[in-house]
């Protein structure tokens, strides 16, 4: 099997691939709500407190790290139609 192959086969599958990884990502906070936490006398930082913080904080990091991504590649790398006229 050759890798282009894989690549069609997840294109054939956006739609199921998706969900996949929407249930991992809740599965995550849910495991995140229910795991026993260590008790110490202080927290590092104040996410430490908040249940399933990390997991979110994570998927949100994620999404704006796409966002800027995508948009300086648009601003530095895009070329205007006629740019090879």
């Amino acid at each position: 099997m050759c890798l282009t192959d894989l690549f069609v086969r997840l294109r054939e599958k956006a739609n199921s691939l998706k969900w996949a990884l929407y249930a991992s990502l809740i599965i995550s906070v849910l495991v995140d709500l229910f795991l026993p936490r260590h008790e110490t006398n202080h927290e590092v930082f104040f996410g430490d407190k908040i249940p399933g913080f990390w997991a979110i904080f994570a998927f949100t990091g994620c999404i704006l790290f796409i966002k800027i991504c995508k948009g300086a590649a648009h601003t530095f790398l895009g070329k205007s139609e006629d740019y090879y006229d």
